[in-house]
């Protein structure tokens, strides 16, 4: 890929754009490159792809202290009387709380549901493959042991 100063700026666009929005099309935009030619660009260019997986995890974790940040310090939210801002309160998120509990301590939070399916009186699952059983069916008309051509069933 021929490299040029234009080049090297929307390159540079894209990627911190990228780095604050986590939206390809959106860095594309500000780049003024079309997706497709970001994403040709990733896949030519192994030190771009790297540097694209740097700006997405760094998205990322700005995504990550803002749910940190609703969960734990809480937002300010208005309190309204007759019209006016007579005073404000904490609104924390316990789904946020919740969400970044799952994620860094999943041993102690994911659900532990466990599911499992059994057939007749307790036993396993019976399923009939029906394309192999036509196979079967079709080799044996012919008088060919289904064995023999690595087909059971």
């Amino acid at each position: 890929m021929k490299k040029t100063v234009r080049t090297d700026r929307a390159r540079a666009t894209f990627l911190n754009t990228l780095r604050e929005s986590c939206n390809v099309s959106e860095s594309a935009r500000a780049a003024g490159i079309s997706r497709s030619a970001a994403y040709e660009w990733r896949d030519a260019d192994a030190d771009f792809a790297a540097a694209w997986l740097e700006a997405e995890e760094e998205a990322g974790d700005r995504l990550e202290r803002e749910a940190w940040r609703r969960a734990v310090d809480g937002t300010d939210k208005p309190v309204m009387f007759q019209g006016r801002i007579t005073d404000t309160y904490k609104e924390y998120s316990d789904r946020m709380l919740e969400i970044l509990l799952k994620a860094h301590r999943p041993e102690k939070f994911v659900e532990r549901v466990k599911s499992e399916l059994t057939g007749r009186n307790g036993g396993p699952i019976q399923t009939e493959n029906v394309a192999v059983s036509a196979l079967i069916e079709e080799a044996r008309r012919l008088g060919i042991d289904p064995a023999t051509l690595g087909i059971t069933g």
